[in-house]
């Protein structure tokens, strides 16, 4: 069953391409060389996160792939499909806990990732939310 967009697609939306510009920003750099805006000293510290091994998988960086990510999720959403999205996430909320491992081993982390992973849990919530709300509606009929 497909819902009639409103807020909450308008506020997927746009957590999405905030993700997007993000990630975009992270692959930007990555292949250019160019440090990213962020401190480089302490706790913060983007260049170290981006520049570990960790930062890619098979030569990809991972801003590219959360871009990809973000893109295939833009596509569901443009077809409110909540209930995929909702598992489609897992997948996502299953990489943030990876990252979070890896930003622990390394001892620093990453601005730039960090807001990642909150759009990601964030995302996983309103689908959750878009889907129970379908599913109530699909009850009622």
């Amino acid at each position: 069953m497909v819902v009639k967009k409103g807020r909450l697609y308008a506020v997927m939306l746009l957590l999405i391409m905030i993700g997007i510009v993000d990630t975009a920003y992270l692959t930007y750099s990555h292949y250019n060389g160019t440090p990213v805006a962020c401190p480089d000293a302490g706790i913060v510290n983007c260049g170290k996160v981006l520049s570990s091994p960790y930062s890619t998988i098979f030569g990809i960086p991972l801003g590219f792939i959360g871009m990809v990510f973000f893109a295939i999720e833009l596509f569901m959403l443009d077809r409110t499909d909540y209930e995929n999205i909702m598992f489609f996430n897992i997948i996502g909320i299953a990489t943030v806990v990876y990252l979070l491992y890896v930003e622990y081993v390394l001892g620093a982390i990453c601005l730039y990732c960090t807001l990642v992973h909150i759009l990601v849990v964030s995302l996983f919530v309103l689908s959750v939310y878009g889907y129970l709300r379908e599913k109530k509606v699909s009850t009622k009929k």
